[in-house]
């Protein structure tokens, strides 16, 4: 009997049927990576060179998964990254730190010894007007420098066997009015100026929906996802009420998956990252037509996995929610194990679960505890 591949064993689970066993992935997309400097002691304890090292996303100081690493553990994803800014940005050093300024206009800063960069400066700030939002010089989503290189790249993933993941063009449609606005002053914007606020918002669809296009083009038929997101909860809360949400993002967010699933060739799957409590949103989630919740935050209120898997475990395939990179980081191996045996305890019967961590693996975790996760997983991934 042939061997399944690893995009066999992911749209397995996608169907929510049990594959052979649970797939995985780590370091394939901007939410399921390792930070720079824990990326290259994992590399120096698996006896790998870790050069030379490239940055995924320079903001959050993602890096590139050598493919010895995603060999050696088995992943079964693969993730493309577009040629955005915050790839290769041209950095400055100003009195020890490093800013950068990314196609948008937000300007993004950084200590020298810092872990990530931060948004320092919105270009959209203070008393503006439509007529502002219209003139602000836009990125063009369907220049081809975004794809460059990415077919060649996918193709070669896809007759490898693997599951292939697209990042979109940029943050959710929430999260970049925010950097473009200032966070505070789009909250007020919703509530006090909605037609200002929706204008923004329309205009980060309709850039997303340009890039759909132009992606689906080059890439379509070898792409299974386009990771999305946009993290409207907080531990305890929603970040705006569920009215607002239904009222302003929802509509959107709909259009953007309606138009992936119309672009984009079967098997096409929607991936949506949100973090936080998420619960009271997840029957709106599954109305919208998304297909993958990611990161699963079980920290966070009402994210209980048991709970989650009882009532939407047969709409929503549940993508991490292994280990929050907190406990990784503060338990010893054995508790590590511990941990992620009650995940997919859990969240792996009858499929519809790809094992990851909850979102990015940060800097304080150490190799011994990643690789700790790798071994109990391994251990209990066969159905």
């Amino acid at each position: 009997m042939e061997r399944p591949s690893s995009r066999q064993r992911v749209l397995t689970t996608l169907e929510h049927r049990e594959p052979g066993r649970i797939p995985f992935d780590l370091g394939t997309t901007k939410v399921t990576g390792i930070t720079r400097h824990a990326y290259l002691r994992l590399m120096t304890t698996m006896g790998i060179d870790p050069t030379p090292f490239q940055f995924f996303d320079v903001t959050q100081q993602l890096a590139v998964m050598n493919e010895a690493i995603l060999t050696r553990l088995e992943v079964d994803t693969r993730g493309l990254m577009p040629n955005v800014v915050r790839k290769h940005p041209s950095i400055e050093q100003h009195q020890g730190y490093r800013t950068f300024r990314d196609e948008w206009g937000v300007t993004w800063k950084m200590p020298q010894d810092g872990l990530y960069f931060d948004v320092v400066e919105s270009p959209l700030a203070g008393d503006i007007t439509i007529k502002d939002i219209d003139q602000h010089p836009w990125p063009d989503p369907t220049d081809p420098c975004l794809l460059d290189g990415l077919r060649d790249q996918a193709k070669t993933w896809h007759e490898q066997g693997y599951a292939v993941i697209l990042e979109s063009v940029c943050a959710g449609i929430f999260e970049m009015s925010c950097r473009l606005r200032g966070y505070e002053q789009f909250y007020m914007d919703l509530a006090l100026n909605p037609d200002l606020a929706s204008r923004l918002l329309d205009k980060f669809v309709d850039i997303k929906l340009q890039f759909y296009e132009a992606a689906a083009e080059q890439l379509g038929g070898l792409v299974q996802f386009i990771r999305e997101g946009d993290d409207v909860a907080g531990e305890e809360s929603l970040l705006m009420s569920p009215k607002s949400y239904r009222r302003y993002i929802k509509p959107r967010h709909a259009e953007l998956f309606r138009a992936q699933r119309a672009l984009f060739a079967d098997p096409f799957y929607v991936f949506f990252h949100s973090d936080g409590a998420l619960y009271d949103l997840l029957p709106d989630f599954i109305e919208m037509g998304v297909d993958i919740l990611n990161p699963v935050q079980v920290s966070a209120k009402g994210m209980d996995t048991r709970k989650l898997k009882q009532e939407f475990g047969r709409d929503l395939v549940f993508w991490g929610g292994a280990i929050d990179p907190q406990a990784l980081a503060r338990s010893r191996p054995d508790e590590v194990g511990q941990r992620v045996r009650a995940r997919v305890q859990d969240l792996a019967p009858g499929g519809g679960f790809v094992f990851g961590t909850i979102h990015n693996i940060q800097d304080d975790v150490p190799p011994e505890n990643i690789m700790a996760m790798w071994e109990a997983f391994r251990q209990v991934r066969g159905y």
